[in-house]
């Protein structure tokens, strides 16, 4: 094998054309997205700039040891894929081709000469020049591009620069573009998962709106992920009574979806008097602080309240959660349902929490909320806040459901876009003004 020799100044093509390829092949590539597309247009333009009869493809064994994988690029008929198409590849162990991709130089041989036992003899057949150009990553030589000429001195050392920088721009140009490729597939793989996280979340939800005379309900939940850490539920309890269930994980996303559930199944599990409201809080606290929460730092912020039909008496409790908002009709203002209130869940199980509750009225409108409605901020950071939302709630003769449509309408003119910024729950009850009511009249 003789040593790399300088040769005579003159091109494969005129310098004007050369550039002319250069800035073609740049501009395409850029358009490119495919890296098969990528290593075409490469090819292509590359050849035509430095031509060869013959262009073989080098890479690391995929086994780790010292032998190396080699394709002759010509013989494809199919669009290549060389960091891919694995089955194209033969491996070859010792001899001139090996050893020079084990230097990891960029290499011309301008008498080429193979001895007849040499492994890769069946690819350097009949060529008498060799350019090597390797292809790097981090810090190694990954691949290698050989092209090879039937005539003797056929490569020039001045070529070799624009070369190793025209080449290895390629190669990252497909490293990044596979790296992408893989990051995308992982995403889609996880956004598969969280969907059906989101889904199996949602039927944990009340299916259908109870029916309780006198009482109109309206519920409106959305995560600002795929799932999320809200949740509310509704418990029909003896004597026609209502239990109305509001709460929020801390944090976002899968984690805070995983607890929500968890506190649904303990819910669904308790079977106690829910008589005075504080009792059924206790049980979800000892339960979640004792098996989840103790030692994650995780806590859940939820507000229980039970409604009896048969005196409008709204009995209620409170761990750590944003006090729902009352607004009679004819008020000015709203009053907040802030006399019971104690840590979150999930912190201590030592917490009692206390009760409290409040006498509606007909037409009284209730409206129990998650803190991603009323901390919802514009485009100048200003909070949306309990005042707008009490205002959404003074017209005395909208129903439930026009009042969650108008806060969702509202909140996205607010905030100026439809992404969410955390998960947003409300339930809305508006006590009806009907003959049936006991206190009609009043």
């Amino acid at each position: 094998m003789s040593s790399p020799q300088l040769q005579p100044e003159e091109f494969a093509t005129p310098a004007a054309d050369k550039l002319d390829d250069i800035v073609a092949m740049m501009r395409e590539i850029s358009r490119q997205s495919d890296p098969v597309e990528i290593f075409r247009e490469y090819a292509t333009r590359v050849r035509r700039i430095y031509p060869v009869d013959r262009v073989l493809l080098l890479r690391r064994s995929l086994s780790g040891d010292e032998s190396i994988q080699a394709t002759v690029i010509d013989d494809w008929e199919a669009p290549v894929h060389p960091w891919a198409d694995s089955d194209r590849f033969q491996t070859i162990t010792g001899g001139m081709l090996v050893s020079i991709f084990e230097r990891g130089e960029a290499t011309i041989i301008n008498e080429l000469e193979i001895d007849d036992d040499d492994n890769g003899r069946d690819y350097l057949a009949d060529m008498r020049s060799l350019r090597a150009i390797p292809l790097f990553e981090q810090g190694e030589a990954s691949q290698m591009i050989i092209g090879l000429k039937t005539e003797p001195q056929g490569f020039f050392e001045k070529d070799l620069p624009a070369l190793v920088w025209l080449s290895n721009l390629f190669g990252r140009s497909i490293q990044n573009l596979l790296l992408a490729q893989k990051l995308k597939a992982a995403y889609q793989s996880v956004d598969r998962e969280l969907k059906v996280i989101g889904e199996i979340q949602r039927s944990l939800l009340p299916e259908r709106i109870p029916q309780v005379p006198g009482l109109e309900l309206a519920a409106y939940y959305q995560a600002s992920h795929r799932a999320g850490g809200d949740y509310y539920d509704f418990f029909p309890l003896p004597d026609g009574k209502l239990g109305i269930l509001i709460a929020d994980v801390s944090g976002h996303g899968t984690p805070a979806a995983v607890v929500m559930a968890i506190i649904h199944s303990i819910a669904h599990t308790y079977i106690g008097s829910h008589d005075p409201p504080s009792t059924f809080l206790n049980y979800l606290n000892r339960n979640v602080t004792d098996r989840y929460t103790a030692h994650s730092g995780t806590f859940v912020t939820a507000f229980y309240g039970v409604y009896d039909p048969r005196t409008g008496n709204f009995k209620y409790s409170s761990a750590g959660h944003n006090p729902p908002i009352r607004r009679r009709c004819g008020a000015s203002d709203v009053t907040m349902l802030d006399k019971a209130g104690r840590l979150p869940l999930g912190i201590s199980k030592e917490i009692t929490y206390d009760d409290a509750e409040e006498l509606l009225y007909p037409g009284d409108r209730v409206v129990l909320y998650t803190d991603g409605i009323i901390e919802a901020t514009s485009p100048m950071d200003e909070l949306f806040g309990t005042r707008r939302l009490g205002e959404l709630i003074s017209n005395c003769d909208l129903n439930t459901t026009t009042i969650v449509d108008s806060v969702v309408e509202t909140l996205e003119r607010f905030t100026q876009t439809s992404t969410l910024g955390d998960d947003r729950t409300m339930v809305v009850m508006k006590l009806q003004a009907s003959m049936g009511h006991p206190l009609y009249g009043l």
